[in-house]
């Protein structure tokens, strides 16, 4: 848990956060996933929401790469655990800025998401990342293996069939 501090305001109580920012990745793997705005269908994958925080840069983006693509979370015809590289499976991304909300009375507030042209950037690098990642793996190429993602800033529609419930908050 991250520490914090509280301080008094007009009467209410304001909590200032001191650790460093972190971001989200939430990860739900997937059977079947179709994003109705452009009719595509992904097939056995990982879907990827990001988030960027204030504080997030270029350096940070191959590590989350490295990380979601190589997390062993999927099943393969044997009942073991291996990644999205290994499955071979398709990846879905999704810019998802509402993972980075913070309740603060009846309302939500996203003061720790990062500015929206510094995001912008940061959700290509990650994109671009992740399709060079899996056009380099031999069995993600044999296999034909999909990167789709949605684009930043925009409202998506997304019908997915999961195998699940099965999702994963990751902080980096």
């Amino acid at each position: 848990s991250r520490p914090s501090t509280a301080r008094r305001l007009s009467g209410r109580r304001h909590f200032t956060d001191n650790s460093k920012s972190t971001q989200h990745s939430c990860l739900l793997f997937t059977t079947n996933v179709r994003i109705i705005i452009l009719g595509e269908r992904i097939q056995r994958g990982l879907v990827i929401y990001i988030c960027f925080f204030k504080g997030a840069d270029e350096d940070l983006v191959p590590k989350i790469v490295n990380v979601l693509l190589n997390v062993k979370l999927s099943e393969d015809e044997n009942g073991e655990y291996v990644s999205v590289l290994d499955l071979p499976g398709n990846v879905l991304i999704i810019p998802q800025a509402t993972l980075g909300g913070k309740l603060k009375g009846r309302k939500m507030q996203y003061h720790t998401n990062i500015e929206k042209e510094k995001g912008m950037e940061l959700y290509s690098q990650f994109v671009s990342l992740c399709e060079k990642e899996l056009a380099a793996n031999p069995k993600c190429m044999e296999a034909g293996v999909l990167v789709k993602h949605g684009t930043y800033g925009n409202r998506q529609v997304l019908k997915l069939d999961t195998n699940g419930p099965y999702t994963h908050l990751v902080e980096f």
